[in-house]
């Protein structure tokens, strides 16, 4: 799987506003990435959930804002959640509800499609929660990529001039100069005041 092109693929479709479309290029990606960092583990879900777990300093602030994704889990049912305690984070709830179902080619299921606010107010970033139920902001499709775009592993892949990713109110990453560059990416992202808030939902969790 060439991960440039999953990249690519994924920032067009969202600005084509086929969110569904992106997110699977961007899970694409984060599977791509992950056999690359873990070739010896045969399981893509612990590939995939471990990927994204090791990398929520990206994840978070690129993706979903304020949350605190270590602490946090989510009142959802998934197969086999990996997160430690045994439910689910928000690495099981992409990988059993977005990976899998559009890597399957089914339909996403109620009450998960993404909310489309990436292009609204850039400090603003929203999540829809019910029991059983996770609308995730299409942020999360960029934190995706980011996740991949700042791999090592990928430093020799490449996208066509002019694509880049943004953070906070200014930084814009130039995806072609920020292949492979989480330790340069990390310090940025600590400068950025949003709080951490670990979101408890109590007896809604299955």
């Amino acid at each position: 799987m060439n991960v440039g092109n999953s990249v690519r693929k994924a920032i067009d479709d969202w600005e084509h506003g086929e969110l569904e479309s992106a997110m699977l290029h961007a899970c694409n990606a984060v599977d791509g990435t992950a056999k690359k960092l873990y070739p010896t583990l045969r399981s893509n879900n612990e590939r995939f959930t471990r990927a994204l777990r090791e990398n929520y300093g990206i994840l978070g602030p690129m993706g979903a804002p304020g949350i605190d994704l270590v602490a946090t889990r989510f009142p959802v049912t998934v197969k086999r959640p990996t997160a430690l305690g045994g439910k689910p984070d928000i690495a099981d709830v992409i990988y059993g509800v977005h990976r899998c179902t559009h890597g399957h080619g089914d339909e996403l299921p109620d009450g998960f499609a993404l909310i489309q606010d990436a292009t609204g107010p850039k400090r603003l970033t929203r999540m829809e929660i019910e029991r059983g139920k996770v609308r995730l902001s299409d942020r999360i499709i960029f934190g995706l990529l980011a996740v991949a775009v700042l791999s090592p592993s990928n430093k020799d892949q490449a996208v066509p001039d002019g694509y880049y990713l943004t953070f906070g109110e200014s930084e814009k990453l130039v995806i072609n100069k920020w292949w492979g560059r989480t330790i340069d990416f990390l310090p940025i992202a600590a400068r950025d005041p949003t709080p951490q808030v670990k979101l408890d939902f109590g007896d809604w969790m299955p």
